[in-house]
C-alpha cells in the first residue's frame, strides 16, 4: 500500500493554495468519462504491475576483481577489492516541518553531520571537515566509514582517493591501502593517485636485495600498467622519466654484446620511442637523451632510428604547445561542484570551464597528432582519456556525459559508452537528458541484445531508467516541501524573538503609539518575507512538475513504441494507456501530459479516447492557456467548430475580467482571429476585431486587420513594391564621385586637422600642393632647402606676483583648467600635421583598404633618407639602403643602381643590425631597387 499512500499524500499536497499560479493537477480525476480505462487499477494491482527492482540489462555488474602487480612478500593479496557502488543517491525527505533540535556548539561531528544529511552532494566542505575532524581525533575506523559513504557520491575523487591511501600507508595497513588501490584505480584515472599506487609498489618491492629479480619483473609490470592507462597524460612527464631511469638501473651495459645488454638496450629504445610521440612538458628532455643515446651507440644506425622518429617527436612537440595554451584555464580538479545556478555566484566562472574541457575535447578529436589514420587505437584512447578527465571535474554537468556516450558509440566503443551512461545516471539522477539517452539506448539495442524477451520484458527494461528519474523528482518535490515548512519555521521563530525584544524595549521606555507603529511595520515586514519564501518555492516546484510531467510523456510515448496502445488494467502489457493511468495515480501533472497522452490517440489510433482526454483536462486546468489553445486546435483538425467556439467563448470570458491574466488571453485571440479570417464570415471576422479592440486598445488596428491577410514569414499589407527603378533604387553614395575642379579649392575641410601654422618645409617632397595645372617650379638644384629654421621666440612672462595674477585672469579667461594651466602645450611635429593634412578621407577608399599595423611597421622599418643624403647620392647615381621582407615588383623601370651607399662605405654601414643588406647589394638588371610598398611587404592590404 505505498504507491496508495504516496499518491493520497501528493493528492492533499498538491490542494495547498499558492500566490503563483502553477496548472498542475490537483487531484486523482474519476477515468470513467474515458474510454481507454473503466477504473484505475487499486494499490495492490499497482504495486504488483510497477517494476520497483533493476532488470537485467540495468543490474550493475559484479564485483570486479582486479589484479595488479603487487607486493611478492604478499602474493595472497593480489585480488583486491572492487570498485565503489554506483547507484544512483536517492535525496532523502525529512517528514517533520518543524526546525531539527539544535545540537550543541562543541558537536562538531554531529554539525556536520546534519549539514551532510541535508545535502549531500552540494556541501563538499562539510564532507571533507567531517573526515579531517575523524583523522585528528584518531578514529581511523569512523574516518574508513565516512570514506565509504563518501566515495558514493563523490566515487572520482582521486585527491580523498590519496588521501585514504596516505592514511592507510602512514599506518601500515599495507591490505587497506591495497583495498583502495582496487576500489580506485581502474575509474579515476589521476596521474596523482597513480604516482601513490607506483610509490607503494616500489616500497613493498626491494631493488637493492632482489637477488631472483622477482621485485624488478614486479616494478616493471607496474610501470607497465600504470603507462598503459595514464601515460598518455600531459602530466605524466616524471612518470615517464622514472621508467627510463628504471631501465638504465637495470642490469647490464648499454652498447655492450652480451644478450642482457642487447635486452636492456632495446627495452630503453622501445622506452624513449613511446615517450617521445606523447605531448608533455618533459618532452624536449626526453628527446635529448634519446638523441644521446642513439648516437652514443652507433652514429649510423642512431640517425636511421632519429629521422624516423623525427616526425612524430615535432607533431608532439608542436600538440603540446597548444595543449599548454589551451589548457592554461583549465582547473584540473577531481572534487566537483554543483553548477551555480544562473545569474548566482560562480555560474560564469563554472561556464568558462565547460567551455574551455570542451575546446580541449574538440582539440583531441581534431587529431592534431595524426593517429587517426595509422593508429586509431591509440587516438580513441586519447580522446576517451580526455572525456574521463572531464567527467571528473564536470561530474554534475550532464552534457560532458551524453557527449562522451554519444562519440563512443560512434566509434564502436560500445562499452565505454554504456559505461558512460551508467555513471552520468548515477551521478545525475535527476537529469532528463541522461536518462533518455540511456532509455533509447536500450530501445535501440532490444532488437539486438534482447531479441528473444517479449514485450513484457521489453517494457520493464525500457521503464527502468525512468523509473529512477521519476522517484528523484518526486524525492526532490517532498524535500522542496520540507525545506519550505522549515525555512517559514525560521522565520515565525525569528519573528518571535524581535518581537519578545522589542516589547522588553518598549516596556522599558513606555512609548505605546511607538510599540504600535514597530509591531505593524514587523508585520508586514515579516508577511513579505513569507510570500517572497512562498513564491520562490513555488516556482521551484512549478519547475519540477513540468519536468516530472515531460519524464511522463517521454515514458509513455517509448511503452507506445514498445507494447502498444496497451489497457491500463493489463499487469504485464499495459503499453501507452497504463503509464497515463500512473501518471494521473501519482499527481503533480501539468496539462502537458494530457495533451501529449489526447494526440497520441487521436493521431496514432484514431480514436475518440483523445476528444475526451481533452475534455478531462479543460476541467482540471480551466484557466491553462497553452491547455486551451491545443484544445482549440484539436477541436478545429476534427470539425467540431461549435464546441470549438463555446470552449474559446467560455475560457476567454474566464480570463478577461481578471487584469493579470488579459495578457494570457491574447494568443486565444490570436487563433480564433486567425481561423476566423481564413474561414469565417466578415461579419464574425468584424466582430471579433472590435472586441480585441476593446481588450487590447494598446495593439495597433491596422496590425490588427493585417493578420487577416498575412502568413508566416509574408505580409501582404506591408510590401514595398518597386514602381520606378532609377528613382527607387538609386545606389547610396558612398563618397564624392566627382573630383573637385583644380582651379576651385575646397571651402570645407573634411578630415579633422590640428590648428599649426604651415612653415615651407625644407623637404621637396613636402612643397605646398596647389591648384595650378602648370608644371612646378623644378627647384631640386636648391642648396639651401636645409638652412636651420628660425623659432620665433616666445613672449617673456611676468614676474612675480604681478605675473601670477595675470596668467590667473587668462585663465579663467580662457576657461582652461587649474590642471592643465601649468602643462606645457602639446605640439604635433610638423612632419606629421603635414601627413594628417594630406591623407584622403577613410569613406574615399572604396575597394582595398588598408592594414594600420602593417603599414606603421612599414614606415617603421623603412630607412628614409634626409635630402642631403639624398641629393648626394642622386648626384653619384647610387640609391638609397631600402630594407623590405616580402619580394620585388618588377614593372617599374630602375633607375641607375650604384654598388654601394657612400655614407655606408665611410661608417663601415649604419645600418648593421640588419645584416649586409645595404653594403653588399647587387644588382644584376633583374631587380628594381624601389620596389612598390604594397608588393613587397607582406600584410599592407587586408
Amino acid at each position: 500500500m505505498a504507491d496508495a499512500e504516496r499518491a493520497n499524500n501528493d493528492s492533499n499536497e498538491s490542494n495547498t493554495s499558492s500566490d503563483v499560479d502553477i496548472p498542475v493537477e490537483n487531484s486523482t480525476p474519476d477515468v470513467t468519462e474515458l474510454e481507454i480505462a473503466e477504473k484505475l487499477p487499486a494499490a495492490d494491482d499497482t504495486d504488483a504491475n510497477i517494476p520497483q527492482t533493476l532488470s537485467a540489462a540495468e543490474v550493475p555488474e559484479p564485483a570486479i576483481q582486479l589484479t595488479l602487480p603487487t607486493p611478492t612478500s604478499q602474493p595472497s593479496s593480489a585480488q583486491l577489492a572492487p570498485v565503489a557502488n554506483s547507484n544512483p543517491i536517492i535525496l532523502s525527505t525529512t517528514q517533520a516541518a518543524s526546525l531539527p533540535k539544535a545540537r550543541l556548539p562543541h558537536d562538531t561531528t554531529g554539525i556536520l553531520e546534519d549539514r551532510i544529511k541535508e545535502d549531500p552532494r552540494g556541501d563538499l566542505d562539510a564532507w571533507l571537515g567531517l573526515i579531517n575532524e575523524h583523522r585528528k581525533r584518531n578514529k581511523l575506523d569512523d574516518a574508513r566509514a565516512v570514506y565509504d559513504r563518501f566515495f558514493k557520491v563523490f566515487p572520482q575523487a582521486a585527491e580523498i582517493w590519496v588521501q585514504w591511501a596516505d592514511m592507510e600507508l602512514e599506518n601500515d595497513n599495507f591490505a587497506g591501502a591495497e583495498h583502495v588501490f582496487g576500489a580506485s584505480l581502474l575509474s579515476v584515472l589521476s596521474v596523482q593517485l597513480w604516482t601513490v599506487y607506483l610509490n607503494y609498489i616500489r616500497r613493498r618491492n626491494d631493488l637493492t636485495n632482489d637477488v631472483s629479480g622477482t621485485a624488478r619483473t614486479t616494478v616493471s609490470q607496474a610501470y607497465d600498467f600504470v603507462l598503459a592507462n595514464i601515460g598518455i597524460d600531459s602530466q605524466a612527464g616524471r612518470i615517464w622519466q622514472e621508467y627510463i631511469q628504471f631501465i638504465r638501473s637495470a642490469p647490464g651495459q648499454i652498447g655492450g654484446s652480451s644478450w642482457q645488454d642487447q635486452q636492456k638496450m632495446d627495452q630503453l629504445r622501445k622506452a624513449y620511442q613511446r615517450a617521445i610521440m606523447v605531448p608533455m612538458s618533459t618532452l624536449n628532455g626526453i628527446w635529448k637523451e634519446y638523441d644521446q643515446f642513439e648516437m652514443g651507440l652507433n652514429k649510423i644506425t642512431g640517425r636511421k632510428f632519429l629521422q624516423e622518429k623525427s616526425p612524430g617527436y615535432m607533431s608532439a612537440r608542436s600538440a603540446n604547445t597548444a595543449l599548454e595554451n589551451l589548457t592554461r584555464g583549465i582547473i584540473r580538479t577531481t572534487l566537483p561542484r554543483l553548477p551555480p545556478a544562473l545569474g548566482f555566484d560562480g555560474d560564469q566562472e563554472y561556464l568558462q570551464q565547460v567551455e574551455l574541457w570542451k575546446k580541449w575535447i574538440t582539440w583531441e578529436q581534431e587529431d592534431p597528432l595524426v593517429l587517426k589514420e595509422e593508429e586509431p587505437q591509440i587516438y580513441k584512447q586519447r580522446v576517451l582519456y580526455v572525456f574521463k578527465q572531464a567527467v571528473m571535474a564536470l561530474r554534475f554537468w550532464p552534457e560532458v556525459w551524453a557527449d562522451a556516450a554519444d562519440w563512443c558509440f560512434a566509434n564502436g566503443l560500445e562499452q565505454e559508452g554504456d559505461s558512460f551512461l551508467n555513471d552520468g545516471m548515477s551521478a545525475n539522477p535527476e537529469s532528463c537528458l541522461i536518462t533518455f539517452k540511456k532509455a533509447d539506448r536500450l530501445e535501440t539495442t532490444l532488437s539486438t541484445n534482447e531479441a528473444d524477451k517479449g514485450p513484457a520484458e521489453h517494457g520493464e527494461i525500457i521503464r527502468a531508467p525512468y523509473d529512477k528519474l521519476l522517484d528523484t523528482l518526486y524525492d526532490m518535490i517532498k524535500q522542496l516541501k520540507t525545506r519550505e515548512a522549515q525555512d517559514l519555521a525560521k522565520l515565525e521563530e525569528s519573528a518571535a524573538l524581535d518581537a519578545s525584544i522589542s516589547a522588553i524595549i518598549s516596556k522599558a521606555e513606555d512609548d505605546e503609539e511607538e510599540k504600535e507603529a514597530d509591531i505593524k511595520a514587523r508585520e508586514a515586514a515579516k508577511a513579505n518575507q513569507i510570500k517572497a519564501i512562498q513564491q520562490g518555492y513555488a516556482m521551484q516546484a512549478q519547475l519540477l512538475s513540468r519536468t516530472l510531467s515531460f519524464a511522463w510523456i517521454a515514458l509513455m510515448r517509448a511503452m507506445r513504441r514498445v507494447q502498444g496502445k496497451g489497457q491500463p488494467k493489463d499487469p504485464l502489457v499495459g503499453g501507452m494507456r497504463k503509464i497515463f493511468a500512473d501518471a494521473r495515480q501519482r499527481g503533480r501533472l501539468t496539462s502537458d501530459v494530457y495533451v501529449a497522452a489526447a494526440l497520441l490517440e487521436h493521431h496514432v489510433y484514431k480514436e475518440a479516447a483523445g476528444t475526451k482526454i481533452f475534455e478531462r483536462g479543460a476541467k482540471l486546468f480551466p484557466e491553462d492557456v497553452n491547455f486551451t489553445l491545443e484544445y482549440l486546435k484539436h477541436l478545429v483538425s476534427i470539425g467540431d467548430i461549435t464546441n470549438a467556439r463555446v470552449t474559446f467563448e467560455t475560457v476567454v470570458s474566464r480570463l478577461t475580467p481578471k487584469p493579470d491574466m488579459v495578457s494570457k488571453a491574447k494568443p486565444l485571440y490570436a487563433f480564433f482571429h486567425k481561423y476566423e479570417s481564413e474561414y469565417g464570415e466578415l461579419s464574425q471576422i468584424s466582430k471579433l476585431e472590435k472586441r480585441m479592440t476593446e481588450v487590447y486598445p494598446e495593439d495597433p488596428r491596422l496590425a490588427t486587420f493585417a493578420a487577416r491577410y498575412s502568413a508566416e514569414g509574408f505580409d501582404p499589407t506591408a510590401v514595398r513594391l518597386i514602381v520606378s527603378p532609377s528613382k527607387q533604387m538609386r545606389p547610396k553614395s558612398t563618397g564624392p564621385t566627382i573630383m573637385q575642379s583644380i582651379e576651385q579649392p575646397s571651402s570645407i575641410q573634411n578630415s579633422p586637422r590640428p590648428h599649426y601654422v604651415q612653415e615651407a618645409s625644407p623637404r621637396p617632397q613636402y612643397l605646398q600642393a596647389t591648384n595650378s595645372p602648370k608644371r612646378p617650379f623644378q627647384i631640386e638644384d636648391s642648396d639651401d632647402l636645409n638652412r636651420p629654421r628660425k623659432l620665433a621666440r616666445g613672449e617673456s612672462p611676468l614676474k612675480g606676483a604681478a605675473g601670477r595674477r595675470l596668467d590667473q585672469q587668462k585663465r579663467l579667461q580662457q576657461g582652461t583648467p587649474t590642471w592643465q594651466s601649468n602643462a606645457p602645450p602639446f605640439v604635433v611635429p610638423r612632419d606629421i600635421t603635414f601627413l594628417l593634412s594630406i591623407i584622403p578621407r577613410a569613406d574615399l577608399y572604396t575597394s582595398t583598404k588598408f592594414s594600420p599595423e602593417a603599414l606603421v611597421r612599414l614606415l617603421r622599418e623603412t630607412i628614409v633618407p634626409d635630402f642631403s643624403t639624398w641629393k648626394t647620392a642622386r648626384d653619384q647615381s647610387q640609391p638609397p639602403v631600402q630594407r623590405y621582407d616580402g619580394t620585388r615588383s618588377t614593372h617599374i623601370p630602375p633607375p641607375p643602381r650604384p654598388n654601394a651607399y657612400p655614407q655606408q662605405q665611410q661608417s663601415g654601414g649604419q645600418n648593421s643590425q640588419y645584416g649586409d643588406q645595404g653594403s653588399s647589394w647587387q644588382n644584376d638588371g633583374s631587380q628594381p631597387p624601389y620596389p612598390e610598398p604594397h608588393a613587397s611587404y607582406p600584410g599592407y592590404f587586408r
